[in-house]
């Protein structure tokens, strides 16, 4: 196959793919980018991540994957944060990436290393024609003092395939032995390395981080588990875990030094020559890449990669775990665009997108269903950074510059600290920024400089969150005896920064012109002539953000409130002084307000799905709208039907994916009123003019027409709040929680746009749990798993439609089990009863007592039917019965028949006897007892004591 064939990426993964499922192995999808049931993973870093609870013999036996022999595929990985991270490393050289695909075949307990070892050489050079002579293998040289032999049989075997002796290198435990974690499966592995000079004995150059001498494949072979005291035990099944670098593997087969000079990437560096007019790309690193055009062309193509299917795979930025490494991402990469490219940032790395769902769709198609998604979010990110990253640059230089004044060749911690904390530069763009200007950073100046910010900062913000309001006689002094004007907020409604000036300090007694002489950290109230922050209002939370002079001062606003009409900005003073006539720069936190418009245009449409759908008597009585989430109070005399919630749900999403435009504008609130349907809160008072917010109408249209006859299909209400431009951003709308709160009202809470998707995420991971319990067989594990899921499932946040799908089927489980408990409990009980009464028949029917182990499980209820058949129907006789296993729980019981009791004979004094071996307590009234042994080991042993004890009593007793 391999003589003439022209290797593009494709050909390369399908053949793949195509040799292992000939021999045999199931070719197994991708899993997610995000590991969403593994919380010891950032993310999904390796080929193996799905098969770990089969490694770990964790995976429950109706699952998928639990009849997996044989595995082939090619595996998403991220490499960008936590234990692996390639971040700084990409651009740089020529085989780094954050984002990978890793091709590999699995063997779990089938196949070994002779199978392994021998398709490996027979599918690169006979299936791929690459040539032997630039290959060396590699195999694990063992470990004396861990009491590890060198992997020999590794090394004949690839002597056996044909490769020569020297092109076999012994490895150390780094290189060449690979294990889980700590503890766990592990083994020895064999590396494949590819030497893309050729004509020479490159053996020397292997594993030494040489560009051109580089690993392409390592089989490991998983045959011991890592113990707690670092001790190894073998296996009882053997396993093979492969991965090959496909990017790596391609350049080999398409004879390029470089990953970056293959079709994988070259469809991309065409789109970013397109969209930025730069130069062609020519592959050239380090001191050769003079311009740095090169390395920028390497780096946007890598994070295109990386952040598409992040959050097609549900992950998108935040400033959180994961979500935070993908937002890290995406900043370095646009700041690369800005500094190499000059373009503009807004919706830079969209441009690049087509070009990546194109080529990758077909074997990935989460690319193509999830293509709008994407894009929206990459432009949210972008839109938010641009507005910071100019400034940012230009603080950058300033530290910079003082920095090699003084003679010094590092930024200080406080300095990159700040930088992260005012213009949202990650650490790791700050150290990249700080490499073009031959500085270094301490991280560890970075952490003290961060833990002092947020000690100082932690103990002002309760004190601003209950910090004192205008009272009426302040609201006259700022309006008559100072003479201030109040405030213009209508850039509130614009995206994007605003400038203002200082009017007034309040310090919460008293109004000051500076903030000279307060102690640092003062909770402090801000009085501007203009500003764009949103003051709460309407069940809208207020924004936070910063107002600053650049480089001089910085106000953390925290809170903002309206009091007459005058906007105070609570907050501290990061650093710096200001003082009245100031001008300052105005920065909400968008990233915070994007959802939060979300949310408010959410509820105006679930308001009004709520009219459509339960009638004309629906007024809202009260609603918070913040970044999590929206709540909704209305009148409503009932609990709302679930077929009635579905009706709403689906009304609202079919008016947000119909991707209305939202209109609003300033009308004379007399005249506003008689547009028809217009929606207002019962008792509020409404400013003259009013803001008229309609989805789908211009305001205009409804002026011209107030009694518009399509106004029902549309939502028309008085609000000051934000929204989204148009309903398709919403994306989304669950409702998650609907009850009463009070007579006649009733309460909604709902989520949208990526909070509605992690909540269908979580529900749909919770879905597959159910489906592998059900599949379960009976017995403990079964019980276990029935009742950690009752737990979760009353506290999954999810739509309250799919929780009653959940709950319908989690019911129909819990019933299953019990008819199983019961049929089996009957079954337990008869063959409890048939064994000691057949005890009693033939030779022994004249016996008075029976001691023995019956062959069923721990069963309390069928040891109590057992003593209570003879309590009532055969009293005189005694029986001493055990149930259980001694590998899991023992139940014990005694009934003392009247041919003993009259004795004298106790069951309290026999059951302490034998509890004395088998431990725990009994319990009961004369003459029986019941109880759990602590120690079933000692099972048969307690046998031995219950009927020793008897014997002994009744030699005492000359029975």
């Amino acid at each position: 196959m391999a003589e003439g064939v022209q290797w593009t990426g494709p050909l390369v993964r399908k053949t793949f793919l195509d040799f292992f499922a000939e021999r045999g192995h199931t070719i197994v999808p991708s899993s997610s980018v995000v590991p969403h049931n593994d919380p010891t993973l950032l993310f999904t870093n390796a080929g193996m991540n799905q098969f770990k609870p089969i490694f770990l013999g964790t995976i429950g036996k109706t699952e998928d994957m639990a009849q997996l022999k044989r595995a082939v595929d090619t595996q998403k990985c991220i490499r960008a944060g936590g234990k692996h991270n390639d971040l700084d490393d990409v651009g740089k050289d020529s085989y780094h990436h954050t984002f990978f695909e890793m091709l590999g075949n699995w063997s779990f307990g089938d196949y070994f290393k002779k199978e392994a070892i021998e398709w490996s050489w027979e599918l690169l050079t006979k299936t791929y024609g690459l040539d032997p002579n630039r290959l060396y293998v590699t195999y694990f040289e063992g470990n004396p003092a861990m009491g590890l032999e060198p992997d020999l049989e590794a090394k004949k075997l690839w002597l056996d395939v044909g490769v020569p002796a020297d092109h076999i290198i012994p490895g150390n435990m780094k290189d060449n032995f690979w294990e889980m974690g700590d503890q766990g499966p592990c083994g020895p592995c064999s590396e494949v390395h590819y030497d893309k000079v050729g004509g020479r004995n490159a053996s020397h150059l292997v594993n030494q981080d040489d560009p051109l001498v580089v690993e392409i494949w390592n089989n490991v072979f998983i045959q011991f588990d890592r113990q707690a005291d670092k001790s190894l035990k073998t296996l009882p099944a053997q396993h093979v875990d492969t991965g090959m670098g496909f990017e790596r593997l391609v350049s080999a087969l398409q004879h390029k030094s470089s990953n970056y000079a293959t079709d994988i990437f070259t469809p991309l560096f065409e789109k970013i020559q397109e969209v930025t007019n730069a130069r062609p790309y020519t592959d050239k690193y380090g001191k050769d890449d003079m311009d740095g055009i090169d390395t920028a062309y390497r780096v946007i193509a890598d994070h295109i990669r990386l952040l598409s299917f992040a959050i097609a795979d549900g992950a998108p930025p935040n400033n959180i775990g994961r979500g935070y490494v993908v937002r890290r991402v995406l900043r370095r990469g646009a700041r690369y665009a800005r500094k190499y490219f000059q373009t503009e940032i807004g919706s830079f790395f969209s441009k690049i997108l087509p070009a990546l769902v194109e080529q990758m769709g077909e074997q990935f198609p989460e690319l193509i269903k999830k293509q709008g998604d994407i894009k929206e979010i990459l432009d949210e990110e972008e839109v938010a950074f641009a507005i910071t990253l100019d400034r940012g640059e230009k603080q950058f230089e300033k530290y910079a510059q003082l920095a090699i004044k003084d003679g010094q060749n590092k930024l200080s911690g406080a300095d990159v600290w700040r930088l992260y904390d005012t213009f949202g530069f990650p650490v790791d763009l700050t150290k990249l920024m700080a490499e073009e200007r031959a500085l270094t950073i301490d991280e560890g100046e970075v952490e003290v400089a961060k833990e002092k910010a947020r000690e100082a900062s932690k103990a002002v913000k309760d004190a601003v969150q209950t910090f004192t309001k205008l009272n009426v006689h302040q609201i006259a002094e700022l309006e008559s005896s100072l003479n201030i004007p109040r405030p213009d907020s209508e850039p509130k409604y614009l995206k994007g920064d605003t400038t203002g000036k200082v009017q007034l300090i309040f310090t919460g007694e008293g109004f000051r012109k500076t903030s000279k002489e307060l102690p640092p950290k003062t909770p402090l109230g801000l009085i501007l002539d203009r500003t764009n922050f949103y003051a709460e209002s309407g069940g809208q939370i207020a924004d936070t953000g910063r107002i600053l002079i650049d480089g001089v001062a910085e106000f953390k606003v925290l809170d903002v409130q309206e009091f007459g009409g005058y906007v105070v900005h609570n907050g501290y003073l990061e650093y710096g002084e200001l003082t009245s006539g100031d001008e300052v720069i105005c920065e909400y936190d968008e990233l915070r307000r994007q959802p939060i418009r979300n949310n408010h245009t959410g509820t105006h449409i679930l308001n009004h799905s709520l009219r459509e759908v339960l009638g004309d008597e629906i007024n809202q009585k009260g609603s918070l709208v913040d970044q999590d989430k929206l709540r909704f109070d209305f009148s409503h005399k009932t609990g709302i039907a679930l077929p009635d919630i579905r009706k709403i749900e689906d009304m609202s999403n079919k008016y947000i994916q119909q991707n209305f435009k939202t209109y609003t504008k300033d009308v004379d609130l007399d005249l506003a009123r008689q547009i028809e349907g217009v929606r207002a809160v019962f008792g509020e008072t409404y400013p003259n003019p009013v803001r008229v917010v309609s989805i789908g109408i211009e305001v205009d249209e409804l002026l011209r027409n107030p009694k518009n006859p399509d106004w029902r299909k549309v939502s028309v209400e008085f609000c000051g709040g934000t929204h989204v431009d148009q309903t398709g951003l919403i994306k989304d709308l669950i409702i998650v929680e609907e009850g009463g709160i009070a007579k006649g009202i009733r309460r909604i809470v709902a989520y949208t746009g990526d909070g509605a998707h992690q909540a269908q995420r979580e529900a749909k991971v919770f879905d597959e749990k159910l489906g592998h319990i059900a599949a379960l067989d009976f017995g403990p594990q079964k019980a276990a798993d029935i009742k950690a899921a009752a737990v979760e499932l009353d506290r999954l946040s999810i739509s309250v439609l799919t929780k009653e799908e959940l709950r319908t089927k989690f019911t129909q489980i819990q019933k299953e089990v019990v008819e199983e408990q019961k049929k089996r409990q009957k079954a337990e009980s008869k063959t409890a009863l048939d064994t000691v009464q057949g005890h009693f028949k033939e030779d022994k029917k004249d016996a008075k007592y029976y001691v023995g182990h019956l062959p069923i499980s721990a069963n309390a209820k069928a040891i109590s039917d057992v003593m209570n058949y003879y309590k009532t129907k055969d009293k005189e006789r005694t029986v001493y019965v055990f149930a259980g296993s001694k590998d899991d729980s023992v139940m014990h019981g005694v009934y003392v028949g009247t041919h003993l009791s009259s004795k004298g004979v106790t069951a309290e004094q026999w059951t302490a006897a034998v509890s004395e071996v088998i431990g725990g307590k009994t319990g009961g009234k004369e003459p029986s007892r019941q109880g759990a042994g602590a120690e079933p080991a000692k099972l048969e042993e307690a046998v031995v004591k219950a009927e020793q004890w008897l014997l002994e009593k009744l030699k005492d007793l000359s029975i």
